[in-house]
């Protein structure tokens, strides 16, 4: 039986962001290339409003060009350093820090070139009135000239319950392991039964889509430690690649981490109306 340590609200007694993080990377998937060389045009929307932006990246061997415009106006970097991994063939995961930003500024994004859709969030650090908390922008688009474009394939990718009612336990290394329990379409719970954090757990918000099948794009954002986690989930292959963006609540350090894990799943708890107590016949 592995023992927990003394279980505490205070974050200040949870290991800190940086002790958490070191190793995660065990697990990580090899880095893809496989964009390098190509600009994707994506014609979206951000999805807390409706407005429409126009999202470019450039794609070198080792770093890329971006750029979103919207009805506000354009911005633009380059020379950025970026992460990407092929979960499954045409399906990627992209990550990178928008380092002239004035805060800690990350994209992250899934790319599906078979289908032709994109899928990802804007995230920041340092805003107030809550400088430590994390906040994301999501934005959903058709690739210019991809498949969702040419031949009509399909709309962007949606938001999904398939996960709700579902656990599955994540090792990111040969130590660090985690359980996540998905509750419902707005939360759901982490527990740490591995690594630095062990014995430490919480409910947060999050936020499912569904990419393919069996394959979602699943993130949170902590209110206790105040980190965005996003990470692309296949339950087919049982593997996931993501990151975790925030600052540590001991040094204040930023942490940005992409990190990986081979998954198990659980057998699936029913829905509530799957498994409401029925009353006896009178």
């Amino acid at each position: 039986m592995t023992t927990a340590t003394t279980f505490s609200w205070d974050k200040d007694d949870w290991a800190s962001l940086n002790e958490m993080a070191d190793g995660f990377d065990e697990y990580r998937p090899a880095y893809s290339a496989g964009l390098a060389g190509h600009t994707l045009d994506v014609d979206g929307v951000y999805d807390d409003s409706g407005e429409k932006v126009v999202i470019t990246h450039g794609f070198g061997e080792e770093t890329l060009s971006w750029s979103f415009a919207d009805s506000a106006e354009t911005t633009t970097g380059e020379g950025e350093g970026y992460e990407l991994f092929e979960m499954q063939p045409g399906l990627f995961y992209l990550h990178y820090r928008r380092n002239s930003a004035g805060h800690p500024t990350v994209v992250s994004a899934a790319i599906d070139t078979v289908a032709g859709l994109v899928t990802g969030a804007v995230g920041e650090l340092g805003l107030e009135p809550h400088t430590h908390l994390a906040r994301q922008r999501w934005f959903r688009g058709i690739i210019r000239g991809g498949a969702a474009e040419t031949e009509g394939r399909g709309r962007l990718h949606e938001r999904t319950d398939e996960l709700v009612g579902r656990r599955v336990r994540y090792a990111y290394s040969s130590d660090d392991v985690y359980d996540h329990v998905y509750l419902n379409t707005n939360l759901f719970t982490w527990l740490c039964l591995g690594g630095a954090e062990i014995g430490v757990g919480d409910t947060d918000a999050c936020t499912y889509w569904k990419l393919r099948e069996n394959t979602y794009l699943f993130s949170w954002l902590e209110k206790n430690v105040g980190v965005e986690g996003m990470v692309l989930v296949d339950l087919n292959a049982l593997r996931s690649v993501g990151i975790q963006f925030g600052l540590d609540q001991q040094s204040g350090d930023l942490v940005n981490i992409t990190m990986g894990s081979y998954a198990h799943e659980f057998e699936r708890a029913g829905g509530v109306d799957e498994v409401r107590p029925t009353p006896p016949s009178a």
